[in-house]
């Protein structure tokens, strides 16, 4: 079996889309140098959130949040900063 070729290292997100787009991914080791999501997310959670962000929101959005929150066991501010993660990331890809 032919070992399989290390993921290179990308300058910027556009560059690593284009990689994306157009890779054959069968031909890269796509497992080594990765963490385990719970490892990952513990990472993340432990930065420094270090700006500050006050907007106004509909109560149902926010009420729905809670709920979601009661749910998962998550912080109801930590699946909104997820949501707006994602948000941005999908905007990057687009």
């Amino acid at each position: 079996m032919k070992p399989k070729n290390p993921l290179p290292a990308f300058a910027s997100d556009d560059e690593e889309q284009t990689f994306l787009d157009s890779a054959d991914l069968t031909e890269y080791d796509l497992e080594t140098g990765f963490k385990p999501f719970g490892e990952w997310l513990s990472e993340i959670e432990m930065k420094r959130k270090d700006a500050r962000v006050d907007l106004r929101l509909p109560r149902a959005l926010v009420d729905a949040y809670k709920a979601q929150a009661a749910v998962t066991g998550a912080p109801y501010q930590r699946l909104m900063r997820q949501a707006l993660e994602r948000g941005i990331a999908a905007r990057r890809r687009a």
